[in-house]
């Protein structure tokens, strides 16, 4: 390996960190070397976009921490925090993907330059030589931007790797690494089919489909399936978490812990599910899964997991 690159590889692999700054600037200069092949200047302009959609994408989806002090976000988060509540104010709750929102907001670049150049830019020391910085510390110039091309795919994953390690001591959600990863895709995907995959099994229990928060009857074209423990934390669709909800319902909802009271009764509602599977013979991986997560008390260790 370049010894270009495996000084780069070090200084990903040891920095310490307080945030996730050092990771997503990292992320910021391999990918727009990937994106600007034969160039080397870039300013700063160009990688705070890239930066505001990795956290967009973490947050408005996942909603992880970026920082060691619960009580103190990092600014870049809170510049991004803003712009989605912002947005969600304008356009409602439902999370969608950076790509497809960023004519809708204003990114504000500026503030976001300031913070590079104060707490991250200058992470790569001169001896270094990954880039120099220009006299007024808005714009660098990268040696060998080529590399970074060459062997972006160990970048990445390294980066990953940092960045996912970083969020798991500061976040207690589960699938990290998965959702560092899917935080870079502009195609993160929620409840593909839910109805088509879980209805018939849910309606076994709840023939009448009642609504599972107000328990009134839900309406022909009003009815959805819901994520009792956030999809945003559990970041899975699995029968034991998902219940039948009016469309309002579920809209207003948003990505609200739910009560203990709410996991008593889903509790409740597993129990008799499984009941029914077995009186009916149904086995297949949905009443596997319900079993073991009755058995392994999934709900709730999630639930207290959820709560932080």
């Amino acid at each position: 390996m370049e010894k270009h690159i495996s000084d780069l590889v070090k200084t990903i692999h040891d920095c310490k960190m307080t945030n996730t700054y050092k990771m997503s600037w990292c992320r910021s200069l391999v990918e727009w070397s990937v994106k600007n092949p034969n160039k080397n200047q870039v300013h700063f302009d160009e990688l705070s976009p890239m930066i505001f959609k990795y956290y967009w994408n973490q947050s408005i989806f996942f909603n992880l921490n970026q920082g060691s002090n619960p009580l103190e976000k990092p600014t870049i988060h809170q510049i991004v925090l803003t712009e989605i509540d912002n947005y969600q104010d304008k356009f409602g709750n439902k999370p969608e993907v950076f790509s497809r929102i960023q004519n809708k907001i204003e990114i504000d670049i500026d503030s976001i330059n300031i913070c590079l150049r104060r707490y991250v830019s200058k992470l790569f020391d001169k001896d270094q030589k990954i880039y120099q910085l220009s006299s007024d510390g808005l714009s660098l110039e990268l040696f060998h931007s080529e590399l970074l091309v060459e062997y972006s795919d160990i970048l990445f994953q390294l980066i990953n790797y940092r960045w996912t390690r970083e969020l798991e001591k500061i976040n207690s959600s589960p699938r990290i690494s998965k959702k560092v990863i899917d935080g870079y895709r502009e195609d993160i995907k929620r409840t593909s089919g839910l109805n088509r995959k879980f209805g018939k099994f849910i309606e076994i229990e709840n023939p009448q489909k009642k609504c599972f928060i107000t328990g009134e009857t839900i309406q022909d074209g009003d009815l959805s399936i819901d994520h009792v423990i956030p999809w945003s934390y559990i970041y899975s669709d699995d029968l034991w978490n998902l219940v039948f909800v009016s469309k309002s319902q579920n809209s207003s909802k948003g990505n609200r812990i739910p009560s203990e009271q709410m996991i008593e009764k889903l509790e409740s509602r597993n129990k008799k599910l499984l009941t029914l599977f077995r009186e009916n013979d149904i086995r297949n991986n949905h009443s596997e899964e319900l079993e073991f997560s009755i058995e392994k008390d999934l709900l709730r260790n999630f639930w207290i997991g959820c709560k932080g």
